[in-house]
């Protein structure tokens, strides 16, 4: 009887970073500083980056045509050339990286967050007739910033610890008297609850500022937002994304001079305004919640990242 050799397949460990994405070249710097804390925290793994958002992924595919352009502008290759999930995910199986960690640094379990989840499912589903043969050891989704439903992972210790990280906008506001007013992205098909379940902490956490988190898409949206200012009296205010990143939607909804801005409509309503224009993830303590979202998530899936 003849014997066969056993089979193994190499398998290496990997970290892919699912960001929202940004077309900015000056907000890319949040989504590689995220980077940076992962690796500070979990060194000598590869950690990686992929888009999400199929519009973002589509202006930097035009955007290679003149490649030299951008390139001197100071955008790395990795974010001209920029990768959806599956590509990035191709990637990294063709290059013997079989056990990853998916974390996304999407704010909140909304749509992105959802079709995500759906992707990594598939492949998790995968069953080869061998399974030597299979693509992945284990592919496993972590959890966006304000977390997701789940019995191992409470949520609202999640929204905590993001709530407790405002100290610096809080006491700004307080020198100005002003509303404190942050801008999330916000999604027209889910709910906002997330966001309006973190306002009510931060504002438990901060007594005696007046703090609001406003939608891009979905409710409240900037009337709502303007209306709570002005009817309490306030005068000023300090307006900050509640994003990753910086982006289109910082400098041309929230901060743009034009009257149909976040920033205009209080200027309109008698306001005066200042404008922090920094992504969340330029924040070292921020992008730190991260690295700990991803060291959880290994320790729930046996996967040992720190030996």
């Amino acid at each position: 009887m003849s014997k066969h050799k056993k089979r193994s397949q190499i398998n290496k460990k990997a970290i892919l970073l699912a960001h929202f994405g940004t077309t900015y070249p000056s907000a890319l710097t949040s989504l590689e500083n995220i980077r940076r804390q992962v690796r500070a925290r979990i060194p000598g793994i590869e950690v990686r980056h992929c888009f999400t958002s199929n519009m973002v992924r589509n202006i930097w595919s035009a955007r290679r045509r003149d490649p030299r352009k951008w390139l001197d502008e100071g955008v790395a290759d990795e974010f001209l050339n920029v990768q959806g999930f599956l590509g990035a995910i191709g990637n990294l199986q063709d290059g013997n990286y079989r056990t990853v960690i998916v974390q996304p640094t999407h704010m909140y379990h909304g749509e992105q967050f959802e079709d995500l989840k759906s992707c990594v499912s598939a492949l998790q589903s995968i069953r080869t007739i061998k399974r030597v043969w299979s693509p992945f050891e284990k592919v496993v989704l972590s959890r966006p910033a304000l977390g997701t439903c789940g019995v191992e992972h409470d949520y609202s210790e999640d929204i905590g610890e993001v709530a407790g990280l405002f100290d610096d906008d809080v006491e700004r506001a307080r020198q100005l008297d002003a509303a404190l007013v942050y801008v999330a992205h916000g999604n027209d098909f889910f709910s906002s609850g997330a966001f309006h379940e973190t306002c009510q902490v931060m504002r438990s956490r901060y007594p005696g500022v007046q703090i609001h988190i406003g939608m891009v898409e979905g409710r409240p949206g900037v009337e709502e937002i303007v209306a709570g200012v002005t009817g309490s009296g306030r005068k000023a205010v300090l307006l900050r994304p509640f994003m990753i990143t910086a982006g289109d939607h910082a400098h041309n909804d929230i901060a743009n001079d034009d009257p149909g801005s976040w920033k205009g409509a209080f200027e309109a309503a008698g306001c005066q305004v200042e404008t922090r224009m920094e992504g969340l993830g330029s924040d070292d303590r921020f992008a730190a919640i991260f690295a700990r979202r991803i060291l959880e998530t290994a320790e729930d899936h046996g996967i040992d990242l720190l030996s």
